[in-house]
């Protein structure tokens, strides 16, 4: 789990991550300690400082970049402060954690990010249908009704309102939430207990392939009004302080 205090320690733990993000872009003029200082001296002015729940409100998974690299999944704090305060702490978690599994399964099978808009987009539609698929699965998570509706969502309050071709956009909160409706039909469907992970892939790309416009049109019908406003001023929020792809799950 990530943490804002993290950010407080210079030297063990913000520093060693300044200098693998941005390798080689430091000099005399301007060292990593220079950028290290000038974080700090911004977290100090948020709201709660390093508490501030912005600063950590993502979730991610890692593959092997090296040999020194070991696969991971790191959730933030203020991800989980903003599903506790949309009344989905229970099944926000679950989500956020079949979903980065989801892309060390898409990690297994070469599903890679080319930096292509719509493979982004797909390669995160994927992940919330396969983690939908097992929260629903009798042999996996077998979630009620209720339940799966949280799930449902859970993927809509981490959608992507700006409508755009920007390679890092991750699906609108209708799609999103389009996505995990698939999954979840999938697993409840006859056959599930002989869909294997990649027939499972293929009938993903076969339901993508279609079209998200007309597959997703009625699937926010039942989103609070509310809830989009309030998830949309976040974002624009959080764009503010300049937290690029801060809902990149």
């Amino acid at each position: 789990c990530a943490h804002g205090s993290d950010l407080a320690d210079m030297h063990e733990k913000l520093i060693p991550t300044l200098e693998v993000l941005f390798s080689g872009s430091y000099d005399d003029e301007y060292t990593v300690f220079d950028h290290a200082t000038d974080i700090q001296e911004l977290v100090t002015r948020l709201p709660g400082g390093y508490n501030y729940p912005l600063l950590t409100f993502n979730a991610f998974a890692t593959d092997e970049g090296n040999k020194n690299d070991f696969p991971s999944i790191i959730i933030g704090d203020g991800y989980f402060e903003f599903q506790q305060s949309m009344g989905l702490g229970s099944e926000g978690p679950e989500y956020a954690l079949t979903h980065e599994h989801a892309h060390h399964l898409q990690f297994s099978l070469g599903v890679k990010d080319n930096d292509s808009s719509q493979n982004t987009k797909r390669q995160e539609l994927m992940a919330d249908a396969f983690s939908a698929y097992f929260l629903t699965h009798i042999s996996g998570g077998d979630m009620t009704v209720e339940q799966l509706s949280n799930i449902h969502s859970v993927a809509y309050s981490v959608g992507d309102c700006e409508i755009s071709n920007d390679a890092r956009h991750h699906g609108t909160p209708q799609q999103r939430k389009c996505a995990t409706m698939w999954g979840a039909s999938v697993a409840g469907s006859r056959d599930a207990a002989n869909i294997d992970l990649i027939e499972l892939k293929n009938r993903f790309d076969t339901w993508y392939g279609r079209g998200l416009d007309d597959l997703c049109e009625h699937s926010n019908s039942a989103a609070p009004f509310t809830s989009y406003h309030m998830i949309c001023s976040l974002q624009v929020f959080a764009a503010l302080f300049g937290s690029a792809n801060m809902f990149g799950f």
